[in-house]
């Protein structure tokens, strides 16, 4: 997987946290979280890539899905972050962050890195011009 962005020209790397991504109702991906001034990136691999790997035919016919296999890379512009808010995930919490196409990006994080997580989303979102607002005790929209 690869295991570092590149930044762009006036971007600074902020944060990166190991994280898992939840697809459903298990974590099914784990990967990297690169904070930027600018962006959110994720570089995720399936939990199940390494088995599949060796059962490959199997595994496929059993998923029925190839976007679980393999490596995935998602990229949230922060102007483009409308909201943020958090939710109970075993015995963590899951930041999660709606995407345009409906769905949710959910990272589970342990309190600790959620909390400086945040506030160096808060940090970039200033660099942007941009604040979260509360809309509730975990969720906020972004403006």
């Amino acid at each position: 997987m690869e295991s570092q962005i590149i930044l762009q020209s006036g971007e600074t790397l902020l944060r990166r946290d190991a994280i898992s991504l939840v697809e459903g109702r298990i974590a099914s991906r784990t990967g990297v979280c690169y904070l930027t001034n600018q962006r959110i990136v994720i570089l995720s691999e399936s939990v199940l890539a390494g088995a599949a790997a060796a059962v490959s035919i199997i595994a496929r016919s059993v998923l029925r899905r190839a976007k679980q296999l393999g490596k995935q890379k998602q990229e949230i512009p922060l102007r483009q972050l409308s909201r943020v808010s958090l939710s109970k995930y075993g015995v963590n919490q899951s930041v999660d962050i709606p995407l345009s196409d409906g769905t949710t990006l959910r990272m589970v994080m342990g309190a600790k890195q959620r909390q400086q997580w945040l506030a160096a989303l808060d940090e970039a979102l200033r660099a942007q011009g941009l604040e979260r607002i509360p809309e509730g005790e975990a969720a906020w929209r972004v403006r």
